[in-house]
């Protein structure tokens, strides 16, 4: 499934960062995200005193359904970086990451204009795309997506997609420098109190300079909570699925996405989205705060105060798993004019395994412990 997302994105949406001449750009995105399995039981409340962010990557399934803090560092500057090239971002106390975060360097080989292939998608695989809130399929749905009948530009570009294609703008660039964090030095585990606020300030040897202060409403965002359908069991399939969800203060724009597989070579998929055009088919990272209101106002995102949705009846009774995934985008702050040119952005997400013929038997694991 992790392969197939980048597949999707390159067939629906082609964005990508735009520069011009030298201009560099900052990053500080931060994500509160949750992760649950219908069927589970989620991790009960935490200790006093005891923070998940102490614990080792390896236990990360122990906070299954429980909210977890990230943040991400991303500088992008054109031309490749000298070796002794250096770069670091000063943070507020708030953050808990100590006083700053130095960020490692990462340079693309000269002239290269692609990450390496993960070899090739099978002719026969077919999308099939279904969308808006609806407890039945809409006339004129779905609309079908089949490899064979690709030619061209838009067939290389899926056979292209690989692990590191995955991670697209947010890391790889050809020809240009990316500085990153968290590192294998500073692994980046955010407290569940940390807070975003205060003020920011990058230097660098090779990309110029800038401080940004994040102010008090920009700050991680709460948790989306699903009120339905009920997570202490597998959801039924068969017919319209309700989603409704707690109302999450602060965001610009939300929205929502299951998927799932038939077998090997059909991907079934379902967007809020009242349009079928290619904006409406997934996460697309950071959105620029104009750019989420845009989406908001041409249907492709849902209204900040929206809290529920209908997946129509059917169309995924035949999927192995079907997973949703639910994204609201929240303020941010940015500054016009910079070397390199700063933003903070941020969004709330929960990714749920909602059930699914592949699922058979693994309601309940966990309850006991």
């Amino acid at each position: 499934m992790k392969r197939l997302w980048p597949i999707l994105l390159v067939l629906l949406w082609t964005g990508t960062l735009r520069a011009a001449g030298d201009q560099a750009y900052l990053g500080v995105f931060a994500e509160t995200r949750v992760q649950q399995m219908a069927g589970m039981p989620k991790m009960p409340a935490l200790p006093p005193g005891m923070d998940l962010s102490n614990l080792p990557g390896g236990a990360a399934m122990m906070g299954m359904g429980r909210p977890m803090r990230s943040l991400e560092v991303r500088l992008w500057s054109p031309g490749i970086a000298p070796a002794e090239a250096s770069a670091f971002l000063e943070v507020p106390e708030g953050l808990g990451q100590g006083k700053r975060l130095n960020l490692d360097l990462y340079r693309p080989k000269p002239g290269q204009a692609e990450p390496e292939a993960a070899g090739p998608v099978a002719p026969d695989f077919t999308i099939k795309i279904y969308w808006g809130s609806s407890a039945t399929v809409r006339p004129g749905q779905p609309k079908v997506i089949r490899m064979a009948d690709l030619a061209g530009e838009a067939k290389a570009a899926v056979q292209r997609q690989g692990p590191q294609g995955a991670r697209g703008t947010y890391f790889y660039k050809p020809d240009w420098t990316t500085g990153y964090w968290p590192t294998g030095r500073q692994p980046g585990q955010i407290g569940e109190q940390a807070s975003l606020v205060g003020h920011y300030a990058l230097t660098t040897t090779y990309a110029g300079s800038v401080p940004i202060d994040d102010p008090q409403n920009v700050d991680f965002l709460a948790p989306i909570e699903l009120t339905s359908p009920d997570l202490s069991k597998q959801v039924a399939l068969d017919g319209a699925i309700m989603l409704a969800w707690k109302l999450v203060p602060g965001l610009l724009g939300q929205h929502a996405m299951v998927m799932g597989m038939e077998g090997k070579s059909t991907l079934v998929l379902w967007t809020s989205a009242e349009t079928a055009s290619a904006p409406a088919m997934g996460d697309w990272g950071y959105l620029e705060m104009a750019k989420v209101r845009e989406l908001v106002s041409q249907g492709v995102l849902m209204k900040p105060d929206r809290t529920n949705a209908i997946v129509p009846a059917g169309i995924f009774k035949n999927a192995d798993v079907a997973n949703l995934m639910m994204i609201g985008y929240g303020p941010g702050t940015a500054l016009d004019t910079g070397q390199p040119l700063p933003r903070i952005q941020t969004k709330t997400t929960l990714s749920v395994m909602l059930g699914g013929k592949g699922m058979s038997g693994m309601e309940g694991i966990g309850a006991g412990e």
